[in-house]
């Protein structure tokens, strides 16, 4: 018996299969003989696959490949004959055809236009509150937070798990707020995703900035 390889997987089986013993594929042929295809066309010359199983029940399926259209050679411009078109002849007083007239289309109302009204402008982000410390932070561009240095260490300096240096606020070129944090020891998350040393994040009102477990509310 032959050995052919499964389009699928790769692997020799039995030209006579209808699945590949390797993988469990379905397999198709070619009806003009380029043997075991993927998909639903021959990839080698176009003709639409048949099941294996199919082409084996059916002695009456094409096994050679479709011949090719004979070659026509264009008909030159100057050998062109072109179309004899017969002159229209009236009898005596018969009225020569009238060209018919466009109909006119019934006048469609014209819906009005609709109002666009103009979107409400955000509310830009102004603080971060903390009900747990009872603290409220005035966003500053470029303020450190920090137990030991930055703007806010009379609300961290007692908080054993921020950093000295824990996390910075910033506004980037669209004027949009965002977190850095400075490699801190315990992280800084928003939203509860830990954030990457030194990545820039954006947040937006509602949003929830926690340095270790300490949580702070985006907020006016």
């Amino acid at each position: 018996m032959e050995l052919v390889k499964c389009p699928f997987c790769g692997q020799e089986i039995e030209s006579d299969s209808f699945y590949c013993d390797q993988c469990g594929e379905e397999l198709k042929l070619c009806p003009a003989g380029h043997g075991f295809k993927k998909g639903k066309v021959c990839s080698a010359c176009g003709t639409e696959l048949v099941e294996a199983k199919n082409a084996a029940n059916d002695p009456a399926a094409p096994v050679s490949a479709p011949s090719p259209a004979p070659d026509v050679k264009p008909q030159s411009a100057d050998t062109a004959q072109p179309p004899i078109t017969q002159p229209q002849t009236t009898t005596a007083g018969q009225q020569p055809p009238v060209a018919s007239q466009p109909s006119v289309a019934a006048e469609q109302p014209v819906a009005p236009e609709k109002t666009v009204r103009a979107a409400a402008p955000q509310t830009e982000p102004k603080s971060l509150v903390s009900t747990a410390l009872n603290a409220r932070l005035e966003l500053k561009d470029g303020a450190v937070i920090g137990r030991r240095a930055g703007d806010y260490v009379h609300v961290f300096g007692t908080q054993g798990y921020v950093s000295g240096t824990h996390a910075r606020l910033q506004k980037n070129g669209a004027g949009n707020w965002e977190i850095v944090d400075l490699d801190s020891s315990n992280g800084t998350f928003l939203n509860g995703q830990k954030l990457a040393a030194h990545q820039p994040a954006a947040f937006k009102l509602g949003d929830t900035i926690a340095f270790y477990d300490l949580k702070f509310t985006v907020s006016e």
